[in-house]
């Protein structure tokens, strides 16, 4: 019976079933928002990896520690404090990362220097496994500095969702990463307080009274530049005065628009996103042009960019009209041609039937 059904299989020579284009996740304005300088590879991922997805030579980032305020490169008291918890940028929490980079703030406005040991004397690191697998955090430790933020960043949830990879590009002169770069689920042990002696106890012992409300107020890009958390400004940003107090949140009013395109098998996800091709399958066929012209104005200036997606979405309007106009047509000759070989009445009621159908059609329209 197998050997006759597997006969019956070749006979019918059905074509084989074409393998479905994978989706990656693309981001719009990526590298305007949080000046990511092009030394920097941005890698996209395929919308069914997550931030357990390994890649050689990359590290796994998200849109959210980008807002949270980590930036490229890595500040070093940052690395300092991966390299002490054994865990990857990724596994740590959003306002784990915000609340990092206020403490260098504060620190610095109070000229004292923010080291990796003074944090760790003010918040320990505990694991999350509501979040997933190797998600954990920071808190405070009784009687220490504490740090908090606005109730609407208090829920975490979803934002291991937009994700992509960061690699270094060809020739780029930049260090092999210098921080653990793969998830490992952390040891569930206490993270015990640092042993601070003479300078650097009497600074953490100085933080012990303040408290920031509203913390988040503190991560603008002006001053992650100003207090060295994020690359200085370069010739072209100082012309245009990005570096005066009055442009301050500036950044924040680059969209970022995180949007899925589907690549062949072939293509490499990392090749621009000029060459992803819509899948054309039943209901997206009429899609399909809409999809790839947005995919290929990724490439192009922000402005330009939406125009050519306001043009692609106006165009796909357009070609849908035409085809409803020429069913509408066929249809109406059908009928009328139907009309013709029934009795006069018949005729007669088709015909005002048809009338009344033009009248009403522009109103549907």
């Amino acid at each position: 019976m197998a050997q006759k059904g597997k006969g019956i299989a070749e006979a019918s020579e059905m074509p084989p079933v074409e393998a479905k284009a994978a989706k990656y996740r693309s981001f719009e304005g990526l590298r305007e928002r949080f000046r990511i300088g092009e030394e920097y590879d941005i890698v996209m991922m395929r919308e069914d990896e997550s931030y357990l997805t390994t890649k050689q030579g990359c590290f796994v980032l998200s849109l959210d520690l980008l807002e949270a305020g980590l930036r490229l490169p890595v500040p070093e008291i940052a690395k300092e404090l991966l390299r002490s918890w054994k865990v990857a940028p990724i596994q740590l929490t959003p306002n784990s990362w915000r609340t990092i980079f206020v403490f260098c703030i504060i620190c610095k406005k109070r000229k004292i220097e923010a080291t990796a040991e003074i944090f760790r004397n003010h918040f320990s690191l505990a694991c999350s496994p509501q979040s997933g697998m190797g998600i954990v955090y920071v808190k405070h430790r009784t009687n220490r500095m504490r740090i908090n933020f606005s109730p609407r960043l208090s829920n975490n949830k979803g934002w291991t969702g937009r994700l992509f990879f960061v690699g270094r590009r060809k020739g780029a002169n930049i260090p092999e990463w210098d921080f653990p770069v793969r998830v490992v689920e952390p040891l569930r042990k206490a993270d015990m307080a640092p042993f601070l002696i003479q300078g650097a106890a009497a600074a953490s012992q100085s933080l012990n009274a303040v408290g920031v409300n509203h913390a988040e107020g503190y991560l603008t890009e002006y001053k992650l530049v100003k207090y060295k958390l994020s690359r200085a400004w370069d010739d072209e940003e100082v012309a245009a005065g990005r570096d005066q107090k009055e442009m301050a949140k500036y950044a924040e009013t680059i969209p970022v628009n995180l949007y899925l395109i589907r690549l062949d098998e072939g293509v490499s996800a990392r090749g621009s996103a000029q060459k992803a091709k819509a899948v054309v399958r039943g209901g997206a066929m009429k899609k399909a042009p809409e999809t790839a012209t947005i995919a290929e104005a990724a490439s192009l200036p922000q402005p330009k960019r939406k125009e050519k997606r306001k043009a692609a979405r106006q165009e796909s309007r357009a070609e849908d009209r035409t085809s409803e106009e020429e069913v509408s047509d066929e249809r109406r000759a059908r009928k009328k041609k139907k009309a013709t070989k029934t009795m006069p009445r018949v005729a007669e009621r088709a015909t005002e039937v048809e009338e009344e159908e033009e009248d009403l059609e522009p109103l549907q329209a």
